[in-house]
Formats: C-alpha cells, structure tokens, sequence
C-alpha cells in the first residue's frame, strides 16, 4: 500500500504524495474562512488517517475521506465522500452574514478519478476531477472540481503544488451566496446562478521525520469568481480572496 502523509488537503486541490503503510493517524490544525467569502478565519482540528482494505486504499481527503479502487499506481478513482459544515451564524464575526438564515452541514457523496504521469525523475504530473453532490441537509447541490498537481520526492520530503478551479450548480450556488429580499442582514437582494464558482493554487511540503513520523504543511489560495464574488455576501461583507493555512503530524503503525 502507499504512504499518505498528514496531508491537510482538506482543504483544497493538494495532491495527495503516496508516503504511508501499512496504517498512518494523523492530527493537525488548520486555519480556515469562517464561511465561503469571508474575510475572518478560524482554527480547526484537522485529523487525517490512511489505511487498506484488501487491494483498496481508504484515506482522509479535507473533511472527508475516500477510497481508491485501483491497485495500479497510475490511476487512483474510487468514491467519495465530504461533510460540508454550512453556515452557522454562531461561529461568523459579521454581523450582517450573522443575520443570514442558518446553512446546515450536509453530506456530499460523488466520484473522483487522478491519472499519475512520471514526468522526469521522481515527478509526478496528476490531473484530477472531483464530482460531489450534497444530500438531505444545508443543500442538495452539485459541485465538480478539476485541478493538475505537481509532486516530487526529494529524500526525506515530498512536495508539490496544484491549480484547480470549481463548478457549482444552481443549488449550491442560492444556498450560500444569494440573499432574499428585504433581508434582515441589510444586505442587498441578489439571486446567484450556477457556474465556475473559484479558482486557486496549493502548496505542500511533507517531511519524514522518521520511520514512524511525518509532518505535512500546506497553504493555498483561491479566488471567488463569478456570482459567488458578486454576492453581497463576499462582495460587501465578506472577501473573494480566499487563504488557508495547516499543520499536521502523522504516525504510520508498521
């Protein structure tokens, strides 16, 4: 089986490095928007795992995991699945956002595909889509993400980066980033459409500590676009310019 680091990818478009085995558990902490738009952050805990289950490898991807099918290093595709925590207004520092109808956390299930192509000495070129659509709770919408990554070992420590954008169907796209009119938040009225909701890059470095330890760093940045930065939710109380920022450890049981 492959080694998986403590990669926080939890957050967004970091291609996961093949580091751990045969079972790695993981905690870090991550430094994230309070909502979708929003120019405050906060601290969350960040556990990640990877482990086998016969030919198929079951890791954490963000707040999330899935399950890789394929026992070939040149293909990983399997399902997925992701919690979305919504929007509470308990956890916003804005006060018009606060004033917004309550999101709730929803489940997403849906399918991802990577293809790896060596590309020089130990680098790694990985395409990758993701396709998740959201269950009973906050929303029932869809969305698809594509993204290429970049990974190189070098001795102790694997790094690399992606680029990636995201589409979000109509129904993701009303649930959080449209306001009703006469809204309670003061915010102007706005209906968002679907369509290419961000685009962004990550960074990650992961180091082998030991035989049993790894440390995984990971930044990124994205950009709201479309009607997701048109909404007065990020265009007037909020930030289309999007960061995130984690730390974590790993111990793989041999």
């Amino acid at each position: 089986m492959r080694r998986i680091p403590s990669l926080l990818s939890a957050l967004m478009f970091a291609p996961h490095a093949v580091l751990a085995d045969p079972v790695s558990l993981g905690l870090g902490a991550a430094a994230i928007p309070q909502f979708e738009g929003s120019s405050d952050y906060r601290v969350i805990a960040a556990p990640n795992f990877a482990f086998s289950l016969g030919p198929v490898g079951i890791r954490s991807n963000g707040p999330g995991a899935e399950a890789d099918l394929f026992a070939s290093r040149a293909i990983d595709a399997g399902p997925i699945m992701r919690w979305n925590g919504g929007r509470d207004p308990a956890d916003i520092d804005s006060a018009a956002v606060s004033a917004l109808p309550k999101v709730d956390g929803a489940l997403m299930l849906g399918g991802f595909a990577r293809l790896n192509y060596p590309v020089g000495d130990d680098l790694i070129l990985s395409p990758r889509v993701n396709i998740l659509q959201g269950l009973d709770g906050g929303h029932e919408g869809l969305i698809a993400e594509a993204s290429i990554g970049l990974t190189r070992r070098l001795d102790d420590w694997t790094v690399g980066g992606s680029a990636g954008l995201t589409y979000a169907d109509e129904a993701y796209m009303d649930a959080f980033f449209s306001v009703a009119p006469a809204s309670p938040s003061g915010l102007a009225a706005f209906t968002a459409g679907g369509g290419i909701k961000d685009v962004g890059v990550t960074l990650f470095a992961s180091y082998r500590i030991s035989d049993d330890w790894s440390a995984t760093a990971v930044a990124g940045y994205r950009r709201l676009v479309g009607d997701a930065a048109d909404s007065p939710i990020v265009a007037t109380a909020g930030d289309p310019n999007q960061g995130f920022l984690s730390l974590g450890f790993s111990y793989t049981f041999n």
